[in-house]
């Protein structure tokens, strides 16, 4: 999901809680249930999917908006209003990291079909370009400093003299940066696709460990 289509749906269910407010219902206190319903159960999808379900305002939302109670729509709007200035402000950075997964995942699909038809040279350099980008989105978000300049080597000891992971994790990663390195300078007889194939699994499985 783009952000731009987070923002989108946001917006589409911040009018679709409007909607169960303004809608004609027969007892003064009350609103629409089967709307207000479903207004429930896509909000609460969505601030799970974008801001995780221990994040307060999926916390919030849950517990303050269970029934048909006028007041209880009025709470879950006005938490969605709360999570979009948040999102805006604070969160977009998790969101970011949200995308970000969702591109990396395309990439390294791309990577594994190169592999599955032998071509193991430019999935070597696909998935490095990978994990160098992953690192540089860590490193913001561990509001650590990043230079044009930087590469995986120095964008690794970074994170772990940060203590993003251990050096067990630092040296595993050195070992996929100069795989990388043998891809980018020719130097292929030094790996073969059973390498690329590790390397592909393990960085898939870093990424989804760490940039969150």
């Amino acid at each position: 999901m783009e952000v731009n289509r987070i923002f989108e749906r946001l917006d589409s269910l911040i009018y679709m809680g409007e909607r169960v407010l303004s809608a004609p219902v027969s007892e003064e206190n009350l609103v629409d249930t089967s709307l207000a319903q479903q207004w429930r159960t896509s909000s609460l999808s969505f601030l799970n999917v974008i801001l995780g379900s221990d994040s307060i305002h999926y916390r919030e939302f849950e517990e303050r908006c269970k029934s048909s109670w006028r007041h209880e729509a009025e709470r879950g709007l006005a938490i969605l209003k709360s999570a979009k200035e948040d999102i805006e402000g604070g969160y977009l950075q998790k969101v970011e990291a949200i995308v970000s997964a969702s591109v990396f995942s395309d990439f390294l699909e791309m990577a594994e079909h190169l592999l599955d038809n032998n071509y193991k040279d430019p999935a070597a350099s696909l998935v490095g370009a990978i994990l160098e980008d992953g690192l540089r989105r860590m490193c913001v978000t561990n509001t650590l400093p990043v230079k044009s300049g930087d590469n995986i080597s120095s964008l690794n000891q970074k994170l772990a003299d940060k203590g993003a992971y251990n050096r067990l994790q630092q040296r595993e990663i050195e070992a996929w940066n100069k795989l990388r390195d043998y891809a980018d300078h020719g130097h292929f007889d030094e790996y073969n696709i059973e390498k690329v194939n590790d390397m592909l699994d393990s960085v898939r499985k870093f990424l989804a460990n760490y940039l969150k």
